[in-house]
């Protein structure tokens, strides 16, 4: 049976639709709704531009109307506006500063409606569950709400419930996102460029994970896993007995809300070692485990007694594989040390691919221009996130593609530094990245690693060794028969091309003209039957066809010397 395309997909959905189109047009955006030509199939679109379209705002900012229209469309727009807050390699700063402040804070769902959705999770009444719950949420977000409880043994616990049909509504959202992603790339040809259905497909992974509650139930498993024996870092502890995908049930934990710490003046909290330790952790998540929080704002941390970091909601997390890491480290040093070579190769090392044709000489000399203004920045005072933004938008100009991890690490990382400056306005979060590489680069040196490092080379090395008999006998094999094939591919042959093809032409233009006048001529002198005006007719017709080619010809010279 045939799949049903994103149009047919789309139409499944006319009532959403229409809700999104009349947003969209109310917010002061039509133009954008017949730039993607959607008025061709839904006719009806013209009538509501008609009849609800705002007179021009000229004093609003796009932007700020492009905020407030996600923020209208519901909890699927907003998280799509937030993950595309993470791509600064492919948007405009000032919109990145207003996706930046999405808010998805939305009213709670009643108790009925969360009572529904664990009785039917796990097919038991709440009661034999949870003896004591809590009918008032202490954290209502988009996709879900926590629940103050308590199990049969005594253990308090903090559950997390998804909202009702909020599964259905994001899977209906998606699929008109993707349907004008693709009007996107077929009417405007620039953002073709940025991959749009590629960020919409890269949403749906990002969005789907979220959705899941066993997949953050194994987050946090691996993140207490990471951390067991790290006493500045406290995760809780998850109930997999007590959760199932649209349920989690974890340990609570009673602590001080960030926010409420970085506002106390009463001295109760040590908030210089708060910003180190949460500096510092999450640089060990990203460079040493590859596998961190994406999100470590303010509303997922707890402060516990003794300054201990509670991270809460596991659903936004983010991997690097260890030769990822390492490129991290070697542009970061490559900086400091002015090296742009280093600093190119590492960042190519982290890019998912590079496109055909790369000028890597004009690549190198925009990096050592961006490093001309870090020449007299010592490692300590490095900007991270600058540096980070600057190499960003510098590698996009060149059409290299970005791998989203690489975005989610500066979004971590410009996060937890919000976080340090909120706390210690004098907070620099290079003073925690010095003594965390020099012991970074220790590790590296210790003797199990350069064992297990020499380990992985010789086993590389005899992998080649294992193979080379016969990849030569083969070789030898395809030499002696006559097989051996070898391709080349030389670039830059085009315009050579086009330029004999446009002499070829010219050439036989001008043959076939003189040839025409010639016989023409020769019809005229011999007098050759039937005559216009005691003109042979033929010789007549010769002269017109030669007159016409030939002012053709004179305009093609002209119109190609004007594109020039």
């Amino acid at each position: 049976m045939r799949r049903p395309t994103l149009l047919q997909k789309t139409f499944r959905h006319p009532l959403r639709l229409q809700e999104i189109v009349r947003i969209v047009i109310r917010s002061g955006l039509s133009d954008w709704v017949l730039l993607l030509h959607l008025d061709r199939p839904f006719p009806w679109i013209r009538r509501i531009i008609k009849e609800e379209a705002p007179p021009e705002q000229a004093e609003k900012n796009r932007w700020v109307m492009v905020r407030e229209t996600l923020e209208a469309l519901g909890p699927t727009f907003v998280k799509f506006g937030q993950i595309l807050s993470n791509r600064t390699d492919l948007l405009p700063a000032e919109l990145i500063a207003e996706l930046t402040g999405l808010q998805d804070d939305v009213p709670p769902v009643p108790i009925s409606a969360a009572r529904e959705v664990i009785e039917d999770e796990f097919k038991r009444p709440l009661d034999e569950l949870f003896p004591w719950f809590d009918p008032e949420p202490i954290a209502s977000a988009s996709i879900a709400q926590v629940h103050r409880a308590a199990l049969r043994n005594g253990d308090e616990v903090a559950v997390k419930v998804q909202r009702p049909r909020i599964e259905n509504t994001i899977r209906t959202d998606i699929e008109i996102l993707m349907y004008l992603a693709t009007l996107v790339e077929r009417y405007v040809p620039n953002m073709r460029l940025f991959h749009p259905t590629g960020l919409v497909e890269e949403f749906k992974r990002s969005i789907n994970s979220e959705l899941d509650f066993a997949q953050e139930l194994r987050n946090i498993r691996k993140f207490k896993n990471l951390f067991a024996d790290d006493k500045r870092v406290r995760i809780p502890n998850p109930y997999r007995a007590y959760s199932t995908r649209r349920v989690l049930t974890m340990q609570y934990i009673r602590g001080t809300k960030l926010v409420d710490v970085q506002q106390d003046a009463t001295g109760q909290f040590n908030k210089r070692r708060i910003a180190r330790i949460g500096a510092d952790v999450v640089l060990e998540q990203i460079f040493v485990h590859g596998f961190f929080h994406a999100d470590p704002h303010p509303g997922n941390i707890l402060i516990a007694d003794g300054d201990v970091l509670c991270f809460l909601d596991f659903g936004s997390t983010g991997r690097l594989r260890p030769q990822q890491r390492k490129h991290l480290i070697e542009s970061m040093l490559g900086a400091v040390n002015h090296d742009a070579e280093r600093v190119t190769n590492a960042m190519l090392g982290i890019c998912e691919r590079s496109p055909r044709g790369l000028d890597y000489e004009a690549l190198e000399e925009r990096v050592s221009d961006v490093l001309d203004e870090y020449l007299e920045v010592t490692f300590g005072d490095l900007d991270l996130n600058q540096f980070f933004d600057d190499l960003i938008k510098i590698v996009v100009r060149f059409g290299i593609r970005l791998p989203s991890s690489l975005m989610l690490v500066t979004k971590a990382l410009v996060a937890i530094e919000g976080v340090g400056l909120n706390l210690r306005p004098d907070f620099n979060i290079m003073e925690v990245y010095r003594p965390f590489t020099r012991k970074l680069y220790l590790n590296r040196l210790r003797p199990e690693n350069l064992s297990r490092d020499g380990s992985h080379i010789a086993g590389d090395y005899a992998g080649l060794l294992r193979t080379l008999p016969k990849d030569t006998r083969e070789l030898v094999d395809l030499v002696k028969s006559g097989r051996l094939q070898m391709g080349f591919n030389l670039s830059g042959l085009e315009p050579l091309r086009r330029t004999l093809d446009d002499v070829s032409y010219r050439l036989v233009l001008g043959i076939v003209l003189g040839s025409l006048m010639v016989s023409s001529a020769m019809m005229v002198q011999a007098g050759i039957p039937p005559f216009v005006f005691n003109v042979p007719l033929i010789g007549v017709v010769g002269f017109a066809a030669a007159g016409l080619i030939g002012f053709g010809f004179i305009i093609s010279l002209v119109v190609n010397m004007f594109r020039r």
